[in-house]
């Protein structure tokens, strides 16, 4: 459908039917506001900071090959926090009805490059619930750690606490995926709309596109104008009037 219209049909029917665009533009920012405002449920986020030390690691320099493999052992305590391990002992503590992929699926681990610290991060519909849960999730870590793997210290840097600001849904980010999907939806239509439009509203279409001559136009009458028309009184000229008019005998 596309190759059939050229770039200066295309800014034609732009012109022709902004209206459409727009009003749909209008209606992908409506409907993203109402849906953030009105039914996305509002998504909390809050983080506790851990440091882990190993007992190999008490040395006055620090090579290359040291900085990877804490690297990797920061990918292994994730896997540790993420294993049943700990999380079904901090379900326990909860007391709450959230199964273990539930708890999984609301617990990130965030990582930093060339540290040994990162973070546990939870987000949750309840801002006091998600820093109760990233605390149990690093206490639990914290007693569980030394029997699993051989590490000399876990320290929690910074708690988690309650964050009133939702991080999810972004109002301002929806409002703007709405109106790029109207503004298509709007060109869409449009397209649809013109290339379904067989009407001939120039003639240079009839005289130069198609080589046709052009005969004359047709205007069409409101019903006014057809009952105005059919007030008028007729005239009629007799026969033998006419002849004598025209030259006859």
């Amino acid at each position: 459908m596309m190759n059939m219209i050229g770039m200066v049909d295309l800014f034609k029917m732009i012109k022709k039917r902004w209206w459409v665009i727009l009003l749909l533009s209008l209606m992908g920012i409506a409907l993203t506001t109402v849906l953030t405002n009105y039914l996305l449920i509002p998504q909390y986020a809050t983080t506790t900071q851990l440091l882990v030390s190993r007992k190999n690691t008490n040395t006055q320099t620090i090579e290359l090959g040291e900085i990877e493999t804490n690297i990797q052992m920061i990918n292994t305590y994730r896997d540790i926090i993420e294993d049943p391990v700990v999380i079904d002992k901090v379900l326990t503590e909860l007391g709450s009805t959230l199964s273990e992929v539930d708890l999984q699926q609301k617990v990130e681990i965030m990582t930093q490059d060339d540290s040994q610290i990162f973070g546990i991060k939870v987000t949750d519909t309840d801002p006091q619930r998600a820093a109760e849960i990233a605390n149990l999730m690093a206490a639990t870590f914290q007693e569980n750690i030394g029997g699993i793997i051989n590490v000399e210290n876990v320290a929690i840097l910074s708690k988690a606490k309650a964050n009133i600001v939702p991080v999810s849904p972004n109002l301002m980010l929806n409002q703007v995926v709405g109106v790029l999907v109207g503004f298509l939806l709007g060109m869409i239509l449009s397209i649809i709309l013109e290339t379904s439009d067989k009407k001939v509203h120039d003639e240079k279409i009839i005289t130069e596109k198609l080589g046709w001559v052009h005969l004359g136009n047709i205007t069409e009458m409101t019903l006014a104008e057809v009952a105005e028309e059919e007030k008028k009184p007729v005239v009629t000229v007799a026969t033998n009037q006419t002849k004598k008019v025209l030259g006859g005998d």
